[in-house]
C-alpha cells in the first residue's frame, strides 16, 4: 500500500486527491496547504492531517510519494526539497517551466535515487490511443502530416474566463501560465510518443489576443520531421467554432477525430484505401473519451509499472524533453525564426 500526500489542495489537488482514494493501492495520509483557513475544511472532507510547513510534512517517515499540485513557478523547489527528503514524487504537468529547470529536477532525482513521475494524463485519453493505433498498424500507410488542436469553445467559454478570473494564476506571469504551459504538455507529449523520435527543428508563435498581456492565450508550432514530416499543434482560449481534434495524413488514408466541446472529443472517421485497391470510410463514436480511463488511468498504472507489470509509464526523462520542444517553442516565436532541436 503506496502511502501519499498532496502538497496543494486547490481544484486540481482535490482531483489528485479522489484518484488516490480510489485506488486499492493506495492510501492518502497527508496533506499540505498553506491556506490555513481551508484546513479544517481539508481535514473534514478527508479525514488526514494538514500541514502549512512544506517541511514538516516532508519530514513524515512513511510517506511514499509526495504528489505536488501547486502553480507552476514552484515545480522545480518543492520537487528537489522532496527528493532531498527521500521521498519519490509526482508532479502535476507542467515538470517545470524550463528545460534547465527539469535538468535539475532530474539531477536531483538520481542523485537520490528517487522517482520523479510527471501527470501528463493525456496519455490515457481515448482519442489519441486510438490515433496511436491506428497508426502503428499501418492502415493509414506513412505519416506525412499529423495535426493536433485544442480550441476551448464549450459552454464555459472561454475556460480562463470563468476559472482564470476568479483562481488569476493561468493569465499570471509570475505563476508562468498561459497556454503553452497549460495545453502545450499534452500535445507535446502525446505527439513525441508518437514519433518515438525527436524532431529536427521547430517553429512556433504566441499570441497575447484576449485574456491576458502577460501570458500567452493561443499558441501554434510546427514540429518538423526527417522525410519532411510535418506535425502542426495548436491550442487556443479564443476559438469560437472547433477545429478537429486530430486530423492525421498518411500515404494511404487520413484519420479524423472531430472536434467538438472539450473534452468530449468522441467522433472518430477513417478513410483510407484497402490492399485490394478499394477506398474503405470507417466512421464510429468513442466512449468515456476523458473520464476515469483519461485521469484516473495515471493512478491505476502507477504501481503495476513499479511491480514490473508494465514497462510503460512518464519518465522524467520523457517528460523533461517536452520541457526542451516548449522552450524551443517560445524561443521560435520570440525570435520569429524556425530553431533547430
Amino acid at each position: 500500500m503506496l502511502k501519499m500526500g498532496i502538497i496543494g489542495m486547490g481544484k486540481m489537488g482535490s482531483f489528485h486527491a479522489d484518484w488516490i482514494n480510489s485506488n486499492k493501492d493506495m492510501k492518502l495520509i497527508a496533506i499540505c496547504e498553506k491556506n490555513e483557513k481551508r484546513h479544517d475544511e481539508i481535514k473534514k472532507k478527508y479525514g488526514v492531517e494538514v500541514y502549512k510547513n512544506v517541511d514538516d510534512f516532508l519530514d513524515i517517515k512513511d510517506l511514499d510519494f509526495a504528489v505536488i499540485v501547486t502553480t507552476n513557478e514552484v515545480h522545480e523547489e518543492l520537487t528537489i526539497r522532496a527528493l532531498e527528503k527521500k521521498k519519490n514524487v509526482i508532479v502535476e504537468k507542467p515538470m517545470s517551466v524550463s528545460y534547465e529547470s527539469a535538468l535539475r529536477m532530474v539531477e536531483a532525482a538520481e542523485k537520490n535515487k528517487r522517482n520523479i513521475f510527471v501527470h501528463q494524463s493525456s496519455r490515457w485519453d481515448r482519442d489519441y490511443l486510438l490515433v496511436k493505433d491506428i497508426i502503428n498498424s499501418g492502415l493509414i500507410g506513412d505519416i506525412l502530416v499529423i495535426q493536433s488542436k485544442v480550441m476551448l469553445c464549450d459552454e464555459g467559454w472561454p475556460a480562463w474566463g470563468i476559472d482564470g478570473m476568479a483562481n488569476p494564476w493561468r493569465i499570471k506571469a509570475k505563476y508562468y501560465g498561459g497556454m503553452l504551459l497549460d495545453w502545450g504538455p499534452h500535445l507535446v507529449d502525446q505527439l513525441l510518443q508518437i514519433m518515438e523520435k525527436n524532431p529536427i527543428g521547430v517553429y512556433g508563435v504566441l499570441q497575447r489576443g484576449v485574456w491576458s498581456k502577460e501570458v500567452d492565450d493561443h499558441f501554434f508550432a510546427i514540429l518538423k520531421y526527417e522525410n519532411n514530416v510535418v506535425c502542426h499543434l495548436e491550442a487556443s482560449n479564443n476559438g469560437r467554432i472547433p477545429l478537429p481534434r486530430w486530423y492525421v495524413i498518411g500515404t494511404k488514408g487520413t484519420v479524423e477525430v472531430k472536434g467538438k466541446s472539450e473534452p468530449f472529443w468522441d467522433e472518430v472517421e477513417i478513410n483510407y484505401i484497402k490492399a485490394n485497391g478499394k477506398r474503405e470510410s470507417q466512421k464510429y463514436t468513442l466512449f468515456d473519451v476523458c473520464e476515469s480511463g483519461a485521469e484516473g488511468g495515471f493512478y491505476e498504472d502507477l504501481v503495476p509499472f513499479l511491480n514490473g507489470e508494465i514497462k510503460e509509464y512518464v519518465s522524467m526523462y520523457e517528460a523533461s524533453k517536452v520541457i526542451k520542444v516548449l522552450d524551443l517553442i517560445k524561443k521560435s516565436s520570440a525570435e520569429n525564426s524556425y530553431v533547430e532541436f
